[in-house]
């Protein structure tokens, strides 16, 4: 869309208290069995626990025993659906430790089956016995214990925690391969993740057990840490060859069976960045004047002293990561360049600030840029965000993380790491940028006999033949750890660049033709609990595609290698550093473009409203920025290719079809210079606040005269954001939600829009920190001159323990009108708070 940097985003008018307005209702209920049944099914557990609690050692004989609930074993309690309270009811046991509840996965027997964690003491152990022993009898719990009786109701099976829960099958093939061929004796560094206890003295017994266990195995360890903020005790260590095969066999005296262990994963591994082609600097602009940061860069180490980066970075080194930094500094060095001047293919868009820039990985002599494998990568993290504040980086809000884990994929639960940046997020005042990850696997295409078939075929089968080959194996492409961060924006890799003369050779060739859409390499949401992952998508470099002629079938992979024909030119440090430039292509350059252009929205707020943004807190700041960044974005009608891929006979419900659509776009594509400013058919407002408990109130939008004396095509969008604390092994993990209230029948009628569903349904945007909503419609509007939009806010009822702070938010509303040149004019008259930009009247 065009953009005039004369019209500055305008500032909303305060907002006024409003009543709250009834919030929808819940699930459906839960599957429950009679009592009966029960008694049948589970009668024979529990009788057993009864005849060893009555022995004469029953903690040694529970403990001898691993399929057994034991004191100090966690114990797994599956049900079909949520139990409301129960961890409340849990609580009055004296001895028993809630430690968390997860989802399972539906069945054709339940929906939303959950299941529940708890470690006992031995005299909670009886305690439980004797619940169920008076349900058994006589269907009753005793008072306050009433969620027991809801439990036992829906229980399907009570068990402890084995090793098929510490070492996942994903796990178990990813250590098999590395351990293949290698000597008994091989070092194997992995990570282990306790079991977190709220008592230090709990957790420091656990470590001591897990940690004599390793020993004991032949192993070592290597590094330790704890963050009860975030529910995280980890330890990193070395084990042998021979240990890695017993607990991959799921030997109950391996590792795996050890009680305080919750799960058993690699060491955090990187994602490589290729880049190639290079070519000459483009002439290198002015230095910013203002050093003090605002957004920083937790990436490889980069080359500094480039033309392109000189006097750009505050590199804060700790570690001295510099030394080790022997090998090509490719990611880095891409990654601050793209931050800084965006796409050097594009138009120059300087920043007005220096990039705060933290090296947590480096180029060694060999091979791709690692994290430091003597340390747990999230406490690189933690300490990282708490150095900053402390040195260099006191007013940074935005943080770059262009990594991803290669070795944990999402999996319906939110990574140790996810849930590090959630923390972070909300306690530091940060918006964290996170790359989706990229994948290299090939597309298995249906329906051609040969290459020359499929090139041959019209362009609509063609592209439908990758989306179906790309559709059919989605679970394999899922998000990389922390992508699945709510608090988080994770980006996508839109196929857009700005090459100017894009190669027209045969092969490779673009994967869609005439077609918006991510790179077929760009990891795919969905993110916890179905939210809209990833958020947004940027350029991501366009990305080719060619045929794999050893392959069986015809399978078609992304082209390797970036070119001056394709990608995102970027500072090179290979070759003749003083001059080089090459190109890259991928998510973790498309995130770095969307740090460029979150830094640019705050300069042109800040050029607009000085005082306000000077004086603004970083949360607000935070959660500003990232509703301005979802704000532009849009499926640009790419729903109407995707669906019927999807949905072949039209027949899946829309929360079902836009779901699979979110899955590949989030909210949409994000061209950066629509969030920079507006335009004189488009004027976009904002503002920030914070809403206290069950808070709620209407920013009462100007509402352009000219919407009322025309039936051309009108969009009205509005975009609202927040970070918040979290619950780590909670279900209600995200502890605050907030909503925009769907604008009422009336008002549609008034203002001449309707509802839209080119975006992700209400259900599934309200899963996240972001309400994205678009009306849109070609009506005349019925309403007087000097008319306001109510846009109505409200925090809904906390989700667990209410949480007694009042939570920032980031509001942004616009009103277009193509073509209709007085729609900015029109809404600024309505602003109270005027811009400084000069803007012509």
């Amino acid at each position: 869309m065009p953009h005039d940097l004369g019209k500055p985003l305008l500032r909303l008018n305060d907002p006024t208290d409003a009543p709250r307005r009834r919030s929808g209702g819940g699930g459906g209920d839960a599957r429950s069995f009679t009592r009966a049944a029960q008694v049948a099914n589970h009668g024979p557990f529990f009788k057993q626990l009864a005849e060893v609690l009555d022995g004469d050692n029953p903690a040694l004989e529970l403990r001898a025993n691993p399929d057994s609930l034991a004191p100090e074993r966690l114990l797994v309690f599956e049900v079909t659906g949520s139990v409301k309270d129960f961890a409340k009811a849990a609580s009055r046991i004296a001895g028993l430790e809630f430690t968390g509840e997860e989802e399972l996965g539906a069945d054709e027997h339940d929906k939303n089956p959950e299941f529940y964690l708890l470690v006992p003491q031995l005299g909670a152990l009886r305690e439980i016995l004797s619940l169920w022993d008076g349900w058994e009898t006589n269907g009753t719990v005793p008072r306050n214990y009433t969620p027991w009786r809801d439990l036992f109701l829906q229980l399907r099976a009570v068990r402890p925690w084995g090793p098929a829960d510490r070492v996942s099958p994903q796990n178990r093939e990813y250590f098999e391969a590395v351990v293949d061929g290698a000597p008994d004796d091989f070092a194997v560094r992995i990570e282990i993740e306790l079991v977190f206890r709220a008592a230090a003295e709990a957790r420091q017994r656990a470590e001591q057990e897990v940690a004599a266990a390793v020993i004991a195995s032949g192993g070592t360890i290597i590094h330790r840490c704890v963050h009860p903020a975030f529910a995280y005790h980890a330890l990193l260590v070395d084990v042998p060859a021979a240990e890695v095969r017993r607990f991959c066999a799921l030997n109950p005296e391996s590792l795996a069976g050890v009680d305080p262990i919750g799960s058993i994963v690699p060491q955090s591994v990187g994602v490589p960045l290729e880049v190639g082609d290079s070519l000459p600097i483009d002439p290198v602009h002015p230095q910013p004047a203002n050093a003090e940061p605002i957004a920083a860069i937790f990436d490889a180490v980069p080359l500094q002293a480039h033309p392109l980066l000189a006097g750009r970075l505050v590199v804060d080194d700790p570690a001295n990561l510099e030394a080790r930094a022997v090998g090509s500094r490719v990611h880095g060095t891409a990654m601050a360049s793209l931050a800084v001047h965006g796409d050097l293919n594009d138009p120059a868009s300087p920043i007005s600030r220096r990039v705060y820039f933290r090296p947590v990985m480096f180029a060694p002599a060999f091979g791709g840029e690692i994290f430091a494998d003597d340390r747990l990568v999230i406490d690189t993290v933690v300490e990282a965000v708490m150095r900053m504040r402390a040195e260099g980086g006191t007013q940074v809000f935005i943080v770059n993380l262009s990594l991803g884990d290669t070795t944990r994929p999402f999996a319906g639960n939110i990574s140790a790491w996810g849930k590090a940046l959630d923390y972070l997020a909300y306690q530091y005042g940060i918006l964290f940028l996170v790359s989706a990850g990229n994948v290299a696997g090939g597309l298995t295409l249906e329906g051609h006999a040969d290459v020359p078939t499929f090139h041959a075929a019209e362009v609509g089968v063609r592209n439908a033949s990758v989306l179906r080959a790309l559709d059919a194996i989605k679970a394999d492409r899922r998000l990389l750890a922390p992508a699945d961060s709510l608090n988080a924006l994770t980006i996508g890799s839109w196929h857009r660049d700005a090459v100017a003369n894009a190669f027209a050779g045969a092969s490779p060739f673009a994967p869609y033709i005439d077609q918006d859409m991510p790179n077929i390499s760009s990891r795919l949401g969905l993110g916890h609990r179905r939210s809209t992952k990833p958020d947004i998508l940027l350029a991501g470099g366009r990305q080719p595609v060619l045929f794999d002629p050893m392959a069986q079938g015809l399978v078609m992979g992304s082209h390797p290698n970036p070119s001056r024909y394709w990608g995102l030119k970027v500072a090179a440090p290979t070759g003749d550093a003083a001059t080089g430039t090459h190109f890259t292509i991928g998510t973790s350059g498309a995130n770095a473009l969307a740090t460029h252009t979150a830094h640019r929205i705050h300069d042109a707020l800040e050029r607009a409203y000085p005082q306000l943004i000077e004086t603004m807190a970083l949360g607000h700041k935070a959660a500003l920025i990232k509703a301005l960044l979802v704000h532009c974005a849009s499926w640009r009608d790419v729903e109407q290719f995707i669906r019927p891929i999807v949905d072949p006979e039209l027949t899946l419900n829309h929360e079902h079809w836009r779901r699979e659509v979110c899955r590949h776009l989030g909210y949409g594509f994000v061209d950066p210079e629509d969030a920079i400013a507006c335009a004189g058919d488009r004027a976009t407002m904002w503002a920030t606040g914070t809403l206290g408990l069950e808070g709620s109130t209407v920013f009462n939008v100007p509402v352009p005269v000219a919407l009322a004396g025309s039936p051309a095509h009108r969009e009205v969008r509005a975009t609202l954001a927040w970070l918040a604390p979290v619950r780590p092994g909670h279900l209600a993990y995200r502890a605050i939600k907030l909503k925009i209230n769907a604008l009422g029948g009336e008002d549609l009628g008034a203002f001449g829009v309707a509802t839209m569903n080119s975006q992700p349904t209400n259900s599934q945007s309200e899963s996240g920190t972001i309400i994205h909503r678009r009306w849109r419609d070609a009506r005349i509007g019925n309403f007087e001159d000097g008319a306001t939009m109510p846009i109505h806010i409200q925090r809904e009822k906390d989700q667990g323990t209410p949480i007694d702070e009042p939570i920032p938010f980031g509001l942004a509303v616009t009103i277009e009108m193509p073509g209709m040149q007085e729609i900015y004019t029109q809404a600024l008259q309505g602003i109270d708070l005027k811009p400084q930009v000069q803007v012509p009247v």
